[in-house]
């Protein structure tokens, strides 16, 4: 139809009123097109075909999508600027297609567009704000739309949901409203993230859809077919700290699961974590006064015992929640709670031989999660220093039966080296090989130092060691003539033989095999982020962690890590 066409009709039907008849209604049907592929947790493109067939003029007025659990919108585009957008831009479309209508009657079609803005409530994920073009008029198709996730506990489980609300029933044309009733919408959503589970029954995608003569929801759906999850791979890792109070026994800890972002891997249904009850036990003194037992995260009056740091590929920042102990004194659990827009409330249950396992995770890529259980006289845990050292790991079970086991030795910081063994400050805890100190100073003052020692152990002697930097630091090296120069490198206790710098990390091997040796990197050798500076200035470092591996004589290598103190 052209302008002209319709500038005719709309100046035709100025004056007319057309009243929709006593039986207008709509009657959705939908079909999924999967043909750009059914591969579990990767990502596609998905066609979606609703049809309405209304009758008597009528056209719908609320739409809902509610995607099944595990089909997730990416809300990372454009580094996340999507979230901050109040009107569409073109980085951030996210899908589109056909509609389908009458116009006054007669038939006419347009394209649509999909784009992710900022959210349009307090507590969405994002908004969906549509573009609808008809001979090469376009215009906004209502408000933005509410991008919201769903709660573990809603009857179609964690997952995204969108809703449209008033879609417009009327179109704009020679500067009057010109009565539409919408047919068909033939669109795709692009980028979207499969679920990473196969059930034997497909999970449906449901379409619930009222319109503006009749406010009776009718709801469609159609099977989303998930293939090949079985064989994804499933490759978590661990890492954990644990620092004790210099004037008690609480210890602080920190446990640290880890995924690769690539390519996409099975997620975790359950997960288990388990602390070496030989060196670590409950801090019962705290429970049994209900210090810490919390009957209802949700009251604001609970006392917090830790905090979880997790990072997904589909969300532009790091996600934070806090650490509850729930339950009972005989069955306690750790409860740990996200705030909006991801609100989500995983809980645990803690056993006697140190092992939170959580069940029913939600299907949701992470690349990390991090949970740390604060020190102090509440801690959850405490400590004898005897032993010093043990093991942390995690056993992970995904939803498609796939299974992964993951280790990683621990030792307590600050605690006194067992007697009999090497004394003073020139020994690890327990006579082991690895770092006995570090601290970093003049992040605030962007004048980075950082200082540390190491043990070969007992009797073994230190030959060369490997430095990793915490997140936000760097070295500053520099090639000079063909051959690195790295200045501000000062060690105690040994000669230099030789520097390097490896994939990014400091090699550092000693002209003599020593004991210990301490070494401190000044500003003219390490280099910090903005955002560590800015986070240093206003007090709100996050805890950095030093990682050495050390080689002895033997050719034993020994990875070592220890929080810095700041």
């Amino acid at each position: 139809m052209t302008r002209r066409v319709l500038i005719s009709l709309a100046v035709g039907l100025a004056a007319v009123v057309l009243a929709p008849a006593a039986s207008a209604s709509i009657t959705p049907a939908l079909t999924l097109d999967q043909s750009a592929g059914t591969g579990a947790a990767s990502t596609v493109n998905l066609g979606m075909d609703l049809k309405f067939a209304p009758t008597g003029g009528d056209s719908p007025k609320d739409l809902t999508i509610v995607l099944p659990a595990g089909l997730l919108a990416n809300a990372s585009i454009d580094g996340g600027a999507c979230l901050h957008a109040q009107s569409p831009i073109a980085a951030c479309k996210v899908g589109g297609g056909t509609v389908t209508a009458t116009l006054a009657g007669l038939p006419v079609s347009g394209d649509v567009s999909f784009f992710l803005v900022a959210p349009p409530k307090p507590g969405d994920l994002a908004g969906l704000a549509q573009q609808v073009t008809i001979d090469g008029q376009t215009s906004e198709l209502g408000s933005p739309g509410e991008i919201i996730v769903r709660p573990l506990s809603d009857p179609a489980g964690f997952g995204v949901t969108i809703a449209l609300t008033n879609i417009p029933d009327t179109y704009s044309a020679a500067g009057l409203n010109v009565p539409i009733s919408v047919q068909e919408l033939n669109t795709t959503l692009n980028g979207v993230r499969m679920p990473a589970s196969c059930p034997a029954t497909p999970a449906n995608l449901n379409v619930t859809a009222d319109s503006y003569s009749d406010s009776t929801s009718k709801t469609v759906a159609a099977p989303l077919h998930v293939t090949g999850c079985s064989g994804l791979p499933f490759t978590p890792s661990i890492s954990a700290t644990a620092v004790k109070d210099a004037a008690d026994f609480g210890v602080q800890i920190t446990t640290d699961v880890t995924q690769p972002a690539s390519p996409a891997q099975a997620t975790p249904k359950s997960v288990a974590l388990s602390l070496d009850p030989k060196v670590l036990v409950a801090n019962a003194p705290a429970v049994l006064n209900d210090h810490l037992l919390c009957a209802n995260p949700a009251s604001g009056t609970c006392k917090a015992v830790g905090s979880a740091t997790t990072t997904s590929p589909l969300y532009p920042v790091p996600l934070t929640g806090t650490d509850y102990l729930t339950g009972t004194i005989t069955a306690p659990e750790l409860t740990i709670v996200f705030p909006p827009p991801f609100a989500l409330t995983l809980v645990g249950s803690v056993a006697t031989n140190n092992t939170t396992t959580f069940n029913n995770l939600p299907d949701i890529p992470l690349t990390d999660l991090r949970v740390t259980l604060i020190g102090g006289k509440d801690s959850a845990f405490l400590t004898g220093c005897d032993p010093a050292s043990g093991i942390a790991s995690a056993t992970l079970i995904a939803a498609a039966g796939q299974g992964a086991s993951t280790s990683t030795p621990f030792t307590v910081a600050g605690c006194p080296p067992p007697p009999g063994g090497s004394t003073g400050t020139t020994a690890s805890p327990g006579g082991r090989p690895g770092l006995v100190s570090a601290a970093v100073s003049g992040l605030a003052l962007g004048k980075p130092t950082l200082s540390f020692k190491l043990t070969a152990g007992k009797n073994a002697k230190l030959k060369s060691f490997t430095v990793k930097l915490p997140r936000g630091l760097s070295f500053r090296g520099r090639r000079v003539h063909h051959r690195l120069k790295l200045t501000g490198v000062s060690i105690k206790g040994a000669k230099l033989k030789s520097i390097a710098l490896r994939h990014g990390a400091l090699v550092i091997t000693l002209r003599k095999a020593v004991n210990t040796v301490s070494v401190k990197l000044g500003p003219s050798s390490l280099k910090e982020s903005g955002a560590l500076k800015r986070a240093a200035k206003h007090h709100r470092l996050k805890r950095m962690q030093l990682t050495v591996v050390l080689k002895n004589t033997a050719g034993k290598s020994t990875t070592s890590k220890l929080p810095l103190k700041t």
